[in-house]
């Protein structure tokens, strides 16, 4: 007999491997346990009237994707992965005559919380991601609301904020104790008549509806305010369920002008220019017409299941003088709110300048390593400064020019020690988009842009929305951002500092001779 394995493959032959299947554990090319295999049909083997007639017919578990051994052309022993979320071939059930024999993988899932406080993430769609090694570890804090306690020496990884350290002070400085206060509040546009404070210094960036689905906004929405942080609208205008449940809502203006009035503008509590963002710099924004739903098309006055494309420029501004006519305007409109404006990482310093010039109050740097729902692949991999290096640039600039706005940096930043070694390199604030996702419900399927996430947050399909729940998305990310809060107060105490915002470089130090060189971080 001979088995394949429903993950990679692999043909296992019990002739040739000189052994039974029944002795076998795993599979010897991928690891996976032995159950993921099925008997495979010897060459020649008559097939059953019903499959040789039609074809037989699979859905994927995960994200409901049709396999119909007839039009694909090959049988269902073939297939190693889901063609569209990737998952495995083992995932798949067999249906009878294209409709769900039993049970619909969505619409079965959708009530499997109800009633219940359970914060697990849903069994069927959590999977784990060897690019996102923080993945497991804010899902855990998410679901228990606490530090991880590990032991042992830590992984290796690649250049990256793990390649700085936080130095714990000892003499000289002393640390504090153990249980001292350390204030972590956090004000944007300070010199706005209206600042916007918040109770810590890491808030949910900027993501929209369309890209995100309404319950995805909604639960990310309530987590921030438990926190007392702010939630972000995101580039596709106002969400007023989203906006509704914000502690503090920081308002995206775009070219095409989403939900901009004057209403609007004074409910909001900040107000920020999109410029560009790390993952497509140079680019608008777009949102394929698949996630256009009347409800996305009415906030955006688009017509259903059109594709929708943002000018990559604001018409109009050609001059600093053009843009500080835009803050002005904005400023006046708001009611006093902060103004800012969100940059994508290249050229730095003039970029700033244009900026600062133009009377703004705050600044957002999107670093290379922000994610987005949609972008070209080979521009999103080859274009934009690493966070780091953005972040130091920027910090040294202002500073050079005597410029008391605040700095906000986003891109790539997962767990609060990166918080914390961002803010020692100058940032004021930290926007954090994709581990709040994780927090939320996110498993890093990366299928964004196709509409067919299996765990609800980017699809706009009404059976997969279903499967994220609102109070308990909304409490896994209250938990991450208190663990997150809390920690940045144990950094704090360590490097002897009653207030988060006296990090500096000499509380870090790093054995990478670049980021010694270019960021300034003391060598160890």
């Amino acid at each position: 007999m001979k088995y394949v394995c429903g993950v990679c493959g692999y043909i296992f032959d019990e002739e040739a491997e000189g052994k039974k299947f029944e002795e076998l554990t795993r599979c010897p090319n991928c690891h996976s346990p032995a159950s993921v295999f099925k008997p495979l049909k010897e060459e020649g083997e008559e097939a059953s009237k019903e499959d040789s007639d039609s074809g037989r017919v699979y859905q994927c578990g995960v994200c409901g994707y049709i396999f119909d051994e007839k039009a694909e052309g090959k049988k269902f022993e073939e297939l190693t992965h889901c063609p569209r979320c990737h998952s495995p071939a083992s995932v798949f059930k067999r249906i009878d005559g294209g409709e769900v024999a039993e049970e619909d993988p969505a619409s079965s899932k959708s009530g499997s919380r109800e009633n219940s406080h359970d914060l697990d993430y849903d069994s069927e769609t959590m999977r784990t991601d060897p690019e996102e090694h923080y993945m497991d570890d804010i899902h855990e804090m998410a679901k228990e609301g606490k530090t991880i306690i590990g032991s042992m020496g830590p992984r290796a990884v690649r250049p990256s904020w793990d390649d700085i350290f936080i130095l714990g002070a000892q003499l000289d400085p002393m640390p504090l104790d153990e249980h001292a206060p350390v204030d972590i509040t956090t004000v944007i546009g300070r010199r706005a008549a209206k600042p916007m404070v918040l109770d810590m210094p890491v808030y949910i960036s900027h993501m929209s509806f369309g890209a995100l689905s309404k319950e995805a906004k909604i639960s990310l929405a309530k987590g921030a305010a438990m926190a007392k942080t702010a939630m972000c609208s995101g580039e596709g205008g106002i969400l007023p369920e989203e906006m509704e449940a914000a502690y503090k809502y920081i308002f995206e203006y775009v070219p095409n002008q989403y939900s901009v009035t004057d209403e609007n503008l004074r409910k909001a509590d900040a107000i920020e220019i999109k410029i560009g963002q790390a993952a497509k710099p140079g680019m608008g924004g777009q949102l394929p017409g698949h996630k256009v739903t009347s409800e996305i098309a009415a906030i955006r006055n688009r017509p259903v299941g059109e594709d929708i494309l943002s000018p990559s420029r604001f018409p109009g501004i050609e001059s600093q003088d053009d843009l500080k006519k835009l803050v002005d305007s904005l400023r006046e409109r708001s009611g006093g709110r902060p103004i800012g404006i969100k940059l994508a990482a290249g050229r730095i310093e003039k970029d700033l300048a244009f900026a600062v010039g133009a009377g703004i109050d705050f600044v957002t740097i999107d670093g290379r390593g922000g994610a987005t729902g949609a972008s070209p692949k080979l521009l999103r991999d080859a274009t934009g400064l690493p966070t780091i290096y953005a972040l130091r640039r920027a910090r040294k600039f202002l500073d050079s020019i005597g410029s008391d706005i605040e700095l906000v940096i986003t891109g790539g930043l997962r767990v609060s020690s990166d918080f914390a070694k961002a803010i020692a390199l100058g940032a004021d604030a930290v926007a954090i988009a994709s581990a709040a996702l994780m927090a939320a419900a996110c498993q890093q399927y990366k299928i964004c842009h196709t509409g067919y996430c299996p765990t609800g947050v980017t699809s706009q399909d009404p059976e997969l929305r279903k499967r994220l729940h609102v109070d308990v998305a909304g409490q896994r990310v209250y938990n991450f951002l208190k663990v997150s809060a809390e920690e940045l107060k144990i950094y704090g105490r360590v490097t002897g500092h009653d207030k988060i915002h006296q990090l500096t470089l000499e509380d870090l130090c790093t054995v990478d001779r670049d980021l010694a060189e270019y960021a300034d971080i003391p060598h160890a």
